[in-house]
């Protein structure tokens, strides 16, 4: 069996080149302090080396801050005095080593010495190693010191460069990195398993056991992780199976969904077809039975015009008789005086009436234009005249529209119009004048107002601009600063927004705000940037100062704004005096405040006029500004206009409320004078033009009167004539006449209706070369159509139209099936725009190579049926051979294995409680209890129970035939399936931790044969009964470690780190673990508290006292081994009383 016989260590902390002589069990003595834990920190450094596992003096304090660099370079812990701040070390750059030496009880030749070198520099807290083996080398053997050559004896400590040129001198053995280095290590201890390093950290890192399950974890069971990259790739291939199965469904309802809807536009289509067949049929129809419409009335229309011309052809005849006869009724009545006097009396009768007529048409419309000069002068003094003459008097200073009394001249003319009377021609001059003077002045004022109404909307507009902008709170700011403010937010890209002055300060108090608006005039909308900013935003301002296009207000020339260099005024002390303008400003933004100050602070704010000469600057709340010994009133309108603030903004909303009401009423009201305006215009223009016809019109009405009169004297002169002698010419010549009249009359109209007959014939010869041109296309159109039909459709639709026309026109039935067909080609093209859509987006999801356009659907129906009935039942084949595939290696992997770590775990508690059974602690004994956990009891016992298939194989068709196999799996398949990924393994691992499936505790058995569990009573017992299992059993896991991996069942090593070890426990209970620790061959190397080392001591092969000089801090190593030795017959007494103790046996 190998044994730890040596540690050296070599500028390792405070030891500065010591050899520790340890051969057996050895005990390590000491003040707190003195170096015991060093000393095991360094051997658990060297035996596990990958320092992510090794945990420096842990059994101490578990947040210990020791450190593998504080170690190499003797981290004193108090401060550098010469550098505050800085913590002190022993030492600086240097190199230090840990040995171990190892030596074989039977095989000499075995011996070797492992360890690490260290090299550790001031600037950086990183140390680099050097792991190494010495093969049949002591710890003094190895040169890791040398003669430094001065003549003076002196050693230094080898760099590591030259160390590992003497290492390979000697031939042994050196890596850079601690996996090979761990491994040979191992390998020379018995080919111990990983673990080894796990434990020897877990046995210094002193922890009493909580739980006897969490002990069983990670001292007595190693993690068996069993390999399920095997099983888990079968499961991605079997979840990608199922994953592309599911697409494959995913992909046939999509392509069911568009041949659903292709077929359904294809019967809609149909549809429609039947109904443009239909409207074609009734077309032909209708137009044939136009063509003999047609046809029917030009034949009748033929007829009447050939009537009409025999019936002109007669009556010309009749006309030239009656001329006849009318020339010899004439002739005779020529011949008699009282005609020819009746005729001249009918001629001069017939001028009269007709003067007669033309002079009343005068008179009556001269009367009615007079009713509309009436009118307009009505207008023009009308009420509403007057009050807008009162409301603007500018306008209207002539005396007559709105004139509260009417001009003399104004008072005749409207007397004479309500007489009735005539105008004579100076007034008509004098209103005329007038009435051009009045539409003149009226449209003026018509203009005038619309000016001032447009204005209005204009100022309206912009101040619903303006609240808006306000409302999402900004302000309107001039031209010049709106400019450059829109200038830098759009370009300049800076640190922090471009603001002006007045959007970062607030003045709280009301008094001083006009103050503080008029003394910051136009530096309200100074602007500040950031200082890094400032040179780039002077740069753009310089650079588009020129017709900058502004938004919404076209170019603008930049000017009246300042742009603020902070960084200057920064450097500038503060000058904010008591009592000063700067003391109104709140302004959370620090650069506002420092440019308030700067401005404000040397302005002291007064309470009157009489304070200012106090001071250098002033102001009042009036803003009266003293300055430079000058007093000036600021202007109004300067300070009128707030911008300061969240209250100028709110300030700002309520007068925009106040001025939009104030322009809402000037609207109305202007509004309703520009349409009263309009209508008097409109009134005037129509007077003037009527006033310029009334001078002809009286001129033609002049002598209506004396007209009369002689019209009625004529008809009376001719009523007196003797008519008797040619009364009965006259009764001729009448008849004559009235037949003449009568057969012109006919005459005319019968040329009329023969015009109108041959226009007629002209246009039926017209309509009916349309109509058969109508009836040649349709039944063009109807032949093309059909062409393209099966005969048995044709046939059909045939049927239907004779059908139809039984209560139908064809007029009728066009009407109603192209309506319908209008109705089904809407719903069609919508269906197509979403079939489109459908395979636009299958194309573009799935790769598919087909037209998306219109409503074809072939390739898309062909694909469906390649997908249903080839690819996917492709598919589900695999995904059965995958599951198959899936639940073999489920069983091969999970299962099989096991069962096997399963069976492991009753096969090592028994050896740890036969290791236990004969080993009494006082009056107890310990042996640990493993039961199956009832939460995993079924598929423990499936897997017991799979052991009956392993004779035709676990994973054959048979056992996988089981049903509860069957089940049990391919539940758990199932669950893995549905898992993501990290899940998966989670659960695999879970399944495959043999360690799960039991519940375990430490039975502890009484002398009287009864029992109890540590973990139910592990609460009540005191601190030396809690720690006794604890040391039982680290020592059995570390005894079943060592050999785990024996030839002949014996530890092939036998090392244990313990520190602070038996710190309450008595004595009996120390020398039992002791002896225990012997029975099982264990080496113990280990550090107790100052008062248990009296019964430590005389039960270990050697002791050693680490003491520390007060004074240098540097430890001496003094054997102490003798010191504890009594004379042999005191040895024996001792041995064999410990003995009589550990087999319960009383002392004699």
């Amino acid at each position: 069996m190998r044994r730890l016989e040596a540690v050296r260590l070599v500028q390792w902390y405070h030891f500065q080149n010591d050899v520790f002589p340890i051969a057996g069990s050895c005990l390590l003595l000491g003040d707190n302090g003195s170096g015991k834990t060093t000393v095991l920190d360094a051997i658990q450094v060297a035996l596990v080396a990958d320092l992510s596992e090794v945990l420096f003096n842990r059994a101490a304090n578990e947040k210990s801050q020791r450190t593998l660099y504080a170690y190499v370079r003797w981290k004193i812990g108090s401060e550098d005095e010469s550098r505050p701040g800085a913590v002190r070390f022993g030492r600086g750059a240097c190199t230090s080593y840990v040995m171990l030496e190892f030596r074989d009880e039977v095989d000499p030749a075995a011996a070797f010495t492992c360890g690490i070198g260290f090299e550790a520099a001031e600037a950086d807290t990183d140390v680099a190693k050097l792991f190494f083996v010495v093969p049949g080398a002591s710890v003094t053997e190895v040169e890791a010191v040398t003669s430094s050559g001065n003549g003076q004896g002196e050693e230094v400590v080898r760099p590591v460069r030259d160390f590992r040129i003497w290492l390979r001198m000697r031939g042994a053995k050196y890596w850079p990195d601690a996996g090979t280095y761990r491994e040979e290590l191992r390998q020379r201890l018995g080919v111990l398993p990983e673990s080894f390093h796990r434990l020897i950290v877990k046995a210094l890192a002193f922890k009493p056991i909580g739980q006897v399950r969490q002990f069983v974890f990670d001292y007595l069971l190693d993690p068996r992780p069993i390999d399920t990259a095997a099983l888990q790739s079968n499961l991605e291939h079997y979840k990608r199976l199922e994953g592309e199965a599911k697409e494959a469904e995913k992909r046939i309802e999509e392509l069911a969904e568009i041949v659903r809807e292709g077929e359904r536009i294809r019967t809609e289509q149909r549809t429609a077809e039947s109904h443009r067949y239909m409207e074609l049929r009734a077309d032909r129809e209708g137009a044939e039975v136009g063509v003999r419409a047609v046809e029917g009335e030009l034949a009748d229309t033929w007829a009447g015009h050939q009537g009409l011309v025999t019936r002109g052809q007669a009556i010309g005849e009749e006309l030239n008789g009656l001329t006849r006869e009318w020339e010899r009724v004439i002739g005779l009545l020529e011949g008699h005086d009282i005609y020819r006097q009746l005729r001249d009396l009918e001629r001069q009768f017939e001028e009269t009436e007709r003067r007669l007529r033309d002079a009343t048409e005068a008179d009556e419309e001269t009367r009615r234009l007079l009713q509309g000069q009436a009118e307009a002068l009505d207008a023009l003094l009308s009420e509403r005249a007057r009050a807008l003459r009162r409301s603007r008097p500018t306008l209207f200073d002539w005396d007559l529209f709105g004139a509260e009394e009417a001009p003399d001249v104004i008072t005749r003319l409207r007397s004479t119009l309500a007489a009735e009377g005539a105008l004579a021609g100076r007034d008509l001059a004098t209103w005329e004048r007038r009435l051009d003077r009045a539409a003149d002045r009226v449209r003026t004022a018509r203009l005038v107002i619309e000016q001032e109404l447009n204005a209005a909307k204009t100022e309206g507009a912009a101040l619903q601009d303006e609240q808006k902008t306000l409302e999402a709170g900004s302000q309107r700011y001039p031209d010049g600063a709106s400019a450059l403010l829109h200038l830098l937010s759009t370009r300049l890209k800076g640190r922090r927004e471009p603001k002006p002055l007045c959007e970062l300060i607030e003045v709280p108090n009301v008094r001083w705000r006009d103050a503080v608006e008029g003394y910051l005039n136009t530096r309200r909308f100074d602007i500040i940037v950031a200082p890094e900013d400032y040179p780039r935003a002077l740069a753009l301002y310089e650079r588009h100062k020129r017709d900058y296009p502004l938004p919404g207000r076209g170019s603008v020339f930049i000017s009246g704004v300042g742009l603020v260099d902070i960084e200057r005024i920064l450097r500038l002390p503060s000058r904010a005096e008591p009592r000063s303008l700067a003391e109104q400003i709140e302004a959370p933004d620090a650069y506002a405040r420092a440019y308030a100050d700067f401005v404000l602070g040397d302005v002291i704010c007064v309470d009157d006029e009489q304070s200012l000469r106090k001071h250098k600057a002033a102001i009042t709340d009036t803003v009266m500004v003293y300055r430079n010994h000058v007093a000036r009133q600021t202007p109004r309108e300067v300070f009128s206009r707030h911008y300061i603030g969240e209250a100028a903004r709110q300030r700002r909303l309520g007068e925009i409320a106040t001025r939009l009401g104030e322009l809402h009423g000037q609207l109305v009201k202007a509004a309703g004078e520009l349409s009263w305006l309009s209508q008097v215009v409109g009134l005037l223009d129509r007077a003037r033009a009527e006033a310029r016809r009334l001078p002809d019109l009286v001129k033609r009405a002049d002598g209506l009167a004396n007209l009369r009169i002689q019209a009625k004297r004529l008809a009376e002169q001719r009523e007196k004539l003797d008519r008797s002698e040619i009364r009965e010419l006259e009764q001729a010549r009448e008849e004559i006449s009235r037949r003449r009249s009568e057969l012109e009359t006919e005459r005319e109209k019968g040329q009329k209706r023969i015009g109108e007959a041959e226009e007629r014939i002209r246009t039926l010869e017209v309509r009916l070369g349309e109509a058969r041109n109508a009836t040649i296309r349709a039944e063009g159109e109807l032949h093309r159509f059909a062409d393209g039909l099966e005969p048995s459709t044709l046939e059909a639709y045939e049927q239907r139209y004779t059908r139809e026309r039984e209560d139908r026109s064809p007029a009728e039935i066009h009407d109603v099936f192209e309506r319908q067909r209008q109705r089904i080609e809407t719903r069609v093209n919508n269906l197509v725009q979403g079939l489109v859509k459908l395979k636009t987006q299958y194309v573009e999801r799935r790769g598919f190579v087909a037209s998306v356009e219109g409503a074809m659907f072939d390739e898309f129906s062909a694909e469906l049926e390649a997908w249903s009935e080839s690819k996917l039942p492709t598919y589900r084949e695999r995904i059965a051979e995958a599951k198959t595939k899936a639940l073999q290696q489920l069983a091969e992997d999970v299962v099989f294995r096991l069962r096997e770590n399963l069976l492991l775990v009753r096969r090592q508690i028994d050896e740890l409680n036969r290791a236990l059974r004969d080993v009494p602690f006082g009056s107890e004994r310990y042996q640990f209890t493993v039961e199956v956990d009832p939460e995993h009891r079924e598929f423990y016992d499936l897997v017991i129970d799979a052991g009956r298939f392993e004779k035709e194989s676990l994973f054959g068709a048979a056992a996988l035939a089981a049903p509860e196999l069957k089940v049990t799996l391919g539940g758990l398949l199932d669950r893995l399936v549905e898992a993501e990924a990290k899940e998966v393994k989670t659960e695999l691992e879970a399944k495959a931790d043999y360690r799960e499936y039991f519940r375990y505790d430490l039975k502890i058995l009484h002398a009287d044969g009864g029992y109890s569990l540590y973990d139910k009573v592990s609460g009540d017992k005191s601190g030396g009964e809690t720690q006794t299992p604890y040391y039982i059993a680290i020592l059995a896991s570390m005894y079943r470690l060592y050999r785990s991996r024996s030839v002949d069942g014996r530890p092939t090593c036998g090392l244990v780190l313990l520190d602070e070890a038996f710190g309450k426990m008595d004595e009996s209970r120390v020398g039992a673990t002791l002896t225990f620790a012997d029975r099982l061959g264990l080496q113990l190397v280990l550090a107790t508290p100052k008062e248990r080392s009296e019964m430590v001591a005389p039960r270990v092969e050697r002791s050693l006292l680490i003491h520390k000089d007060a004074v240098s801090g540097v430890p001496t190593v003094l054997d102490f081994t003798k010191e504890f030795a009594r004379d042999e017959r005191d040895d024996s007494l001792a041995a064999e009383g410990t003995a009589r103790e550990a087999t319960g046996e009383p002392r004699t």
